[in-house]
């Protein structure tokens, strides 16, 4: 089945032998073909290492082991044992062939660094409660996408962690505050400073980033969004303004405030 006859290379002369008759319009292709199969007779065919005698002992061991697979089940522990041996212990034997593991000098050095280090969040809360504010319509992956692009324009330009510039940027302009009014029964209502949760704190930033990426020129948001990013890390957003006249509005209205 492995072998290349004479017989199988001269169908193909024969066909066009047998077309030439019919046509008459095939016969310089006919002795084209038989030119070039002459030629490639006339080579030394190069030796294969693989004989039959070879090829033929495989084929007995695929048929034996088909064989053996098709009347029972199988099991690595006992189809794969070796002559004379009923079953194999892979596991064990995986174990003993692997070599205990011996750190060098340069791994030790680096794990005494490193061992008070603490090991960092799979996900980060104020990340994740970021993307969800930047999302629309519930499509996560469009906003995780618009996050990283404006993040790594904040790395290009401070070359600093861009999460931990998010995360100074959100922190400095969070105002600490909010004043609320409420009715007091009497012709005038009372309005009273009341304090902010990390949450909202960060959700009253990042509406104020939004506001302020909005008045840029770029046509795209995640550019807009990174430049207003820069812009507060540095100090120079117009939110500061919003948060400066919030805290003066509770503190012209601290007397207001009923400790409990």
């Amino acid at each position: 089945m492995f072998k290349l006859g004479r017989s199988s290379l001269q169908r193909p002369v024969a066909t066009v032998a047998r077309m030439s008759r019919s046509s008459g319009a095939v016969v310089p292709r006919m002795m084209t073909i038989s030119m070039r199969l002459q030629s490639t007779e006339s080579k030394p065919q190069e030796s294969n290492e693989f004989s039959d005698e070879k090829i033929d002992e495989w084929l007995e061991a695929i048929k034996s082991l088909r064989a053996e697979f098709s009347e029972q089940e199988f099991l690595p522990e006992t189809s794969l044992a070796p002559p004379g041996q009923t079953r194999i212990d892979i596991i064990g034997d995986v174990m003993a062939a692997s070599k205990k593991f011996e750190p060098t000098k340069q791994q030790m050095e680096e794990w005494e660094r490193l061992k008070d280090v603490p090991i960092p969040q799979r996900k980060d809360p104020i990340l994740q409660h970021v993307t969800n504010m930047v999302m629309r319509h519930g499509k996560k992956q469009r906003a995780e996408k618009i996050l990283s692009r404006a993040l790594y324009l904040v790395f290009c330009q401070t070359r600093q962690d861009p999460v931990e510039v998010l995360k100074k940027a959100l922190d400095e302009l969070a105002p600490l505050m909010m004043v609320r009014t409420f009715n007091t029964g009497v012709a005038k209502a009372a309005v009273i400073p009341v304090p902010l949760n990390q949450r909202q704190r960060n959700r009253i930033a990042w509406k104020w980033i939004v506001e302020g990426a909005d008045k840029r020129a770029s046509s795209d948001f995640a550019v807009r969004l990174g430049e207003e990013l820069i812009s507060v890390y540095k100090g120079n957003s117009s939110g500061y303004d919003k948060r400066d006249q919030i805290h003066k509005t509770a503190i012209a209205h601290r007397s207001y405030i009923r400790l409990k």
